[in-house]
């Protein structure tokens, strides 16, 4: 095993906390997706109030955990009032997580090689 530098370790955990960044956002972005389209048709359209009451609680907890690993990795500096902003308002809309996750794939890329 090859000694890591510094500059390399450093873009190597970048890299690490930007790929489970990705994948807390399209777990956050498939539950919204889930609630708005399959468990709120079924409360109103069914009769069925339990699918909300499931993934209500499922969303919310996978709402916080991106909110507060896009806190933690925008703390670490390097992204822009911009950036953070994008990637906060695109997990309040429908379908906003996969133009996330692919920003974070972009730069994951860019911050070292694999």
């Amino acid at each position: 095993m090859a000694p890591q530098f510094g500059s390399e370790k450093a873009g190597s955990e970048e890299r690490r906390q930007m790929l489970q960044m990705r994948t807390a956002c399209l777990v956050e972005g498939g539950t919204l997706i889930l609630l708005l389209f399959v468990a709120v048709p079924l409360k109103h359209l069914a009769g069925f109030p339990g699918a909300v009451k499931a993934m209500g609680p499922v969303h919310g907890l996978a709402f916080l955990t991106y909110f507060w690993m896009l806190t933690r990795m925008v703390s670490s500096g390097g992204w822009s009032r911009g950036e953070t902003i994008k990637l906060f308002a695109a997990a309040m809309v429908p379908f906003g997580a996969f133009f996330s996750a692919r920003t974070l794939t972009r730069r994951a890329a860019l911050a070292s090689p694999p």
